[in-house]
């Protein structure tokens, strides 16, 4: 279905040079499939043309004639403006990707001028190493095809499951910011190593193996978390010493407050960023 279809991407931020990045290194689809607009900041759609060989537009009308699957890569802020740029240009052959945090497929589907399909999706920037996590669902005139086409495309970047749209929301705080989180604690984890003393070549590689190590050992073992904690804090070790210290100072309910105020974010975002025709 991928071989077929035309992408045409609505913004030229990080998602989209990432979910780019991926789509166009798995061979699935060519670059003369992908058009890309944005509405200003030519700089970055001439870097989008020159690093990946896409057409590149500023023009939502052209962006509509050229496509027919329009991936709406935008801040939910400016999802509004994007929709009624688009709505005059829009056909029935046409359907809609939204990646928008926390704007309701109602909201996008109440801006359009024909009754079109509507995917909701929540990827992550991991989409750029084929580890992205994406969750997706669909709108009241979304068909099977229309879901299977959004995974078939997310799943040459990463790992896909379908939800309903109520947990969206959450899949934005655990997994779409959850790459984030990992790098903080990275960042952590490396001016921890600065100040032992250990260079900055030495220290990321360290780090980064750990954490590499870390992921394959929940991946491939299937052992929860905790079983595989207490494998390596040993009694009265180093390690045992390093988690009491967490616990004392609630590193849990740090993450998960944090994770919980994610959430309420991407619920404000419908109230804060409105989308209307």
């Amino acid at each position: 279905m991928l071989e077929s279809v035309r992408l045409g991407f609505v913004g030229a931020g990080s998602m989209t040079q990432a979910l780019l990045e991926g789509l166009l290194r798995s061979g699935r689809i060519s670059p003369a499939q992908v058009t890309v607009a944005n509405r200003s900041d030519d700089s970055r759609l001439d870097l989008v043309r020159r690093r990946f060989g896409v057409a590149v537009t500023r023009s939502k009308r052209e962006l509509a004639e050229r496509a027919d699957f329009l991936i709406l890569a935008v801040k939910p802020s400016d999802l509004g403006g994007a929709l009624r740029e688009l709505a005059p240009f829009l056909g029935r052959h046409h359907r809609l990707l939204s990646l928008a945090a926390g704007i309701p497929t109602s909201a996008i589907e109440g801006c359009l001028p024909l009754e079109l399909p509507v995917v909701r999706a929540m990827p992550n920037t991991s989409s750029r190493v084929f580890a992205a996590a994406t969750a997706l669902c669909g709108g009241k005139a979304s068909r099977e095809e229309d879901l299977l086409l959004a995974e078939e495309m997310f799943s040459t970047v990463g790992r896909v499951v379908r939800v309903p749209e109520e947990y969206l929301d959450a899949v934005t705080a655990v997994s779409g910011s959850g790459p984030a989180y990992v790098y903080y604690f990275a960042e952590a984890l490396l001016e921890a190593a600065s100040a032992l003393g250990l260079e900055e070549d030495l220290g990321r590689r360290l780090v980064v193996q750990s954490l590499l190590g870390a992921a394959k050992m929940l991946a491939e073992t299937g052992e929860d978390p905790q079983t595989l904690r207490r494998q390596v804090t040993s009694p009265r070790g180093t390690t045992q010493a390093a988690i009491e210290w967490l616990e004392g100072a609630d590193f849990k309910g740090l993450v998960r407050e944090a994770v919980l105020r994610a959430a309420e974010r991407a619920r404000e975002l419908a109230t804060l960023c409105p989308v209307s025709p």
